[in-house]
């Protein structure tokens, strides 16, 4: 590792355990915010259930996002037997909402405990960062690269929200670190595991990256079988114990006005809806969050190592993404996030490496070494030529 600079890997991790602390002191809520705080609530009583989450929110500063401006919310604020039943919607990502009960127990407030683990995912990832590009920049380049990736607004901002994306990018870029630069591909992969118990979408990524990592060899047989079981128990296990209410239920909860009371309902979904909702998220995902604009990184990172495993990766998490748009299509950057992470670092590590070896040659190529060689040769003969 080079060691000029090293030193600044202190303020750059100042900056950003200041950076988090301060998405703690002015966090983001969404409207999710209920659902959390509901499943972490220790109590199998709706009426407490519902009493702990309004006045929980009571305490937080009144933003739009936490508006009860549809139906179905004004619904959730007056009957807390229909709240109770929109808690399924949230209490399969178990990992985050233990981590919340955690907190609490601890003495945080529920609103502050949500954006607690977001602020901490953050830092942490910032350190994931650091110890994946520092063997190949020196200090000053590695905190230029590391802070300019961790400043992108599609990370930044996750440090502030109260839901378990920060949480399950940081995982995940985890697990990706240890695929892809530690070469540990087994305990990558089972990091990917854990992070469905964060978010069970993370099922598709994990599952891409086994047949991958399969198809290259990196993990023989067994492995990746033994991962793909413990990766689908997982998920159904987290779907059956949290009461899922199916992909009809979500679809129409997420972008069709939301259902007052999804256990007492058969929901369908119309072909049309489905596209619609398909083509509307399509133009957030493209418009928001400059996804082309990393399009084109990720296209020049794979091209600079075409045969490298990090191009492999780049097109699994990029077909992760898309597939799982296609089952949920919401263009919210923040499913995204991991792609934000992985492109650039890969990119920065292609141009690292790229460079080095042009350096090299530049100072070791065997017709520069021999140039001063040859023309004192000829000075020599010359010089022999003229006594003659």
């Amino acid at each position: 590792m080079p060691k000029r600079f090293a030193y600044l890997k202190y303020p750059y991790l100042f900056l950003f355990a200041v950076l988090s602390a301060w998405g703690i002191l002015q966090p983001e809520y969404t409207w999710d915010l209920l659902g959390y705080i509901g499943s972490a609530t220790r109590s199998t009583d709706a009426v407490v259930i519902h009493d702990t989450a309004l006045n929980a929110l009571h305490s937080v500063r009144a933003t739009p996002e936490l508006q009860a401006d549809l139906p179905y919310r004004v619904d959730m604020i007056a009957n807390p037997y229909h709240f109770a039943e929109q808690l399924p919607f949230y209490s399969i990502k178990p990992l985050y909402v233990a981590l919340i009960q955690g907190l609490h127990s601890e003495g945080l407030p529920f609103p502050r405990a949500t954006v607690t683990i977001s602020a901490v995912s953050n830092f942490v990832l910032a350190v994931i960062l650091w110890l994946w590009l520092a063997p190949y920049l020196n200090g000053l380049a590695t905190a230029g690269a590391c802070t300019l990736i961790m400043l992108s607004p599609n990370i930044l901002v996750l440090s502030r929200w109260a839901t378990p994306d920060c949480l399950a990018t940081a995982v995940a870029a985890l697990g990706l670190y240890l695929i892809l630069e530690r070469k540990n591909f087994f305990w990558g992969s089972a990091i990917l595991v854990f992070d469905i118990w964060i978010r069970t979408d993370a099922l598709i990524l994990a599952g891409l990256v086994f047949a991958v990592l399969l198809f290259l060899r990196k993990l023989d047989l067994w492995q990746a079988a033994t991962l793909s079981a413990t990766a689908l128990a997982s998920y159904f296990a987290i779907n059956h114990l949290g009461g899922n209410y199916g992909w009809p239920a979500l679809f129409y909860n997420s972008f069709l006005g939301g259902i007052v009371a999804p256990g007492e309902m058969l929901v369908h979904i119309s072909f049309s809806a489905y596209l619609h909702q398909l083509v509307r998220g399509t133009y957030m995902w493209f418009t928001f969050g400059a996804f082309p604009f990393y399009m084109l990184l990720g296209g020049l990172a794979v091209w600079l190592n075409r045969s490298s495993i990090y191009s492999y990766m780049i097109l699994t998490v990029l077909g992760a993404r898309i597939l799982s748009y296609f089952l949920y299509p919401n263009g919210d950057q923040r499913y995204t996030a991991v792609l934000f992470v992985l492109v650039p670092v890969a990119l920065v590590i292609a141009v690292s490496r790229h460079a080095a070896p042009s350096a090299n040659h530049h100072l070791s190529s065997p017709r520069a070494s021999q140039l001063p060689q040859l023309d004192l040769e000829q000075d020599m003969a010359t010089s022999a030529a003229a006594v003659r």
